[in-house]
């Protein structure tokens, strides 16, 4: 097979669709058709295709009725491949405001209902031409709990919530009942929606060597040493401008996130250094109800740090070792040993850490569901209060992108196998989901989850995921996400990601954060 080409000439949407492609044609490139207004339909044959390549052809129309027909087509060469269509009555949808015509005009709710029809069409248009049903449904955006919390909050039931998920998004049953389970979870723990608390991320973006997984940008920590002083300097100077700027307004930090990166890959002065700005800023100066530090590679690790965090407040550890098994770990260059993961866990403990997340990834080259069961009973044997299992997905930024194929047709279903693994253990643990996310490339269609025992989950990871209240970061690289409740709006801030630019620019980057303040 060649490319996939999609047009709809009626809407905006056509890159989701193209997202949406791509989860039944993980191998096959994807891509609009560059004329938009081109003449589709059985019969012509659309110039600059090759025989081999496959046009899917999406749009609706709107009836008198109040009805909306949906349909889309499979051709290749000018020959219909597969068609499909669906009609959506938008006024029987179960939702009480659904009945309102006006509640679609004011609030552009019949744009999502539009999106929504075509994505759904398409699906089910794939479904039926490829003979798979990903579990995910039609669903492509990164964050489907937020879609729960917003169906909950106009006032659907969670039997409401699951239809909607069936029929609009096509779920499969146990990924409604999971984002639901998750949902359940989050709910006593979400702002009161007025935004008068603020989280605040601080960035550390170096590393000892840099897995070959990773996409994240990230300075070796050999080759910045130099620059640690005057990278310092400039967050204090930015995260004081900050702080300063919230007690000016009234608001409140209440939880902290120093995240990379590997944090604690600091030397030992740094660390001091910067764990003590912390203190000054934000646990003198506000009520801190929940204070990570990712400290990701055990090998960054030693018990001198780990009591420096303890004494300065730190409450939550993220020790992530990816995998219990040393050929995997030598293979995707972490440069530590099984047994360093125990030790600094056991260590951990010793100084009274009473909340330590590990993380884990489905997926990795080599490994099998028994290599994932080995790591889950070792980890077990650990007794962490949280657990992030994330699925592999390669993107252009890691260094596997040219040489790994994720989607060799000998890994399908097998994140699926290692996934069931890891609920085994998970249950066993008496560990509940608490919030969830999903990436492009994602192996087996799949998520990435944070389970957690209950009154152990993040507050932070919430809050990040929900998308309703302000998150001031700072450092090279990090992206502030400011929200305006009154119109349901987030806007970005986003700091330069190059260490050096950063460096330079650093008066920049704290005064677009005050043009923010003095407007709001």
């Amino acid at each position: 097979m060649g490319m996939i080409w999609v047009g709809a000439a009626q809407v905006s949407y056509v890159n989701e669709i193209v997202e949406l492609v791509k989860v039944f044609y993980p191998e096959q490139q994807a891509a609009a058709i560059p004329n938009r207004n081109a003449e589709f339909g059985e019969g012509h044959v659309h110039t600059g295709l090759s025989e081999d390549d496959i046009l899917l052809e999406a749009g609706y129309t709107a009836e008198k009725s109040g009805c909306i027909e949906f349909a889309a087509s499979l051709y290749r060469n000018g020959s219909l491949l597969c068609r499909h269509s669906n009609i959506l009555f938008p006024g029987k949808t179960g939702n009480q405001h659904d009945h309102n015509p006006a509640y679609h005009t004011n609030h552009k709710k019949s744009n999502r209902i539009i999106k929504n029809g075509l994505k759904g069409c398409v699906f089910d248009l794939l479904s039926k031409y490829t003979g798979k049903h990903p579990k995910w449904g039609a669903l492509t955006g990164i964050r489907p709990v937020k879609l729960v919390h917003e169906m909950l909050d106009r006032g659907l039931n969670e039997a409401m919530v699951k239809k909607q998920l069936h029929e609009i998004y096509k779920l499969h049953p146990e990924k409604s009942d999971l984002l639901i389970r998750t949902a359940r979870v989050q709910q006593p723990l979400l702002d009161n929606r007025k935004n008068e608390e603020v989280s605040i991320y601080i960035h550390i973006p170096f590393c000892s060597t840099r897995c070959s997984y990773c996409s994240f940008p990230s300075d070796l920590i050999g080759r910045a040493a130099e620059k640690m002083e005057a990278y310092l300097e400039c967050l204090k100077q930015e995260l004081t401008a900050v702080v300063d700027a919230l007690e000016n307004k009234g608001k409140k930090a209440d939880t902290v996130y120093i995240g990379g990166g590997t944090p604690t890959v600091l030397s030992h002065f740094h660390l001091e250094t910067l764990l003590l700005l912390v203190k000054q800023q934000l646990l003198d100066r506000f009520s801190i109800r929940e204070y990570t530090v990712e400290a990701g590679r055990p090998d960054s690790l030693d018990m001198l740090k780990l009591e420096s965090m303890k004494e300065h407040g730190v409450t939550r550890l993220s020790i992530n070792p990816q995998s219990m098994n040393q050929q995997t770990l030598d293979l995707i260059g972490r440069n530590h040993t099984v047994e360093d993961i125990i030790r600094v866990c056991h260590q951990a403990r010793e100084i009274e850490f009473d909340c330590i997340n590990m993380d884990v990834i489905l997926g990795l080259p080599g490994e099998t569901p028994q290599h994932m069961e080995h790591t889950m009973k070792e980890i077990a044997a650990l007794n962490p209060e949280n657990i992030t299992v994330h699925t592999l997905a390669v993107k252009r930024a890691s260094a596997w992108k040219e040489s790994f194929n994720q989607y060799d047709p000998a890994r399908e279903g097998l994140a699926e196998e290692m996934a069931d693994k890891c609920r085994k253990w998970i249950d066993k643990l008496g560990m509940v989901p608490y919030y969830l996310y999903r990436q492009k490339y994602m192996l087996d269609h799949l998520e990435n989850i944070g389970y957690a025992l209950p009154g152990k989950e993040c507050l932070y990871n919430i809050q990040f995921m929900d998308e309703r209240r302000d998150i001031w970061a700072v450092g090279a690289g990090a992206s502030s996400k400011i929200y305006y409740p009154r119109e349901n709006r987030l806007e970005r801030i986003a700091n330069v990601k190059n260490l050096d630019a950063y460096l330079s620019r650093i008066g920049e980057m704290i005064e677009k954060k005050q043009k923010v303040f003095q407007s709001s």
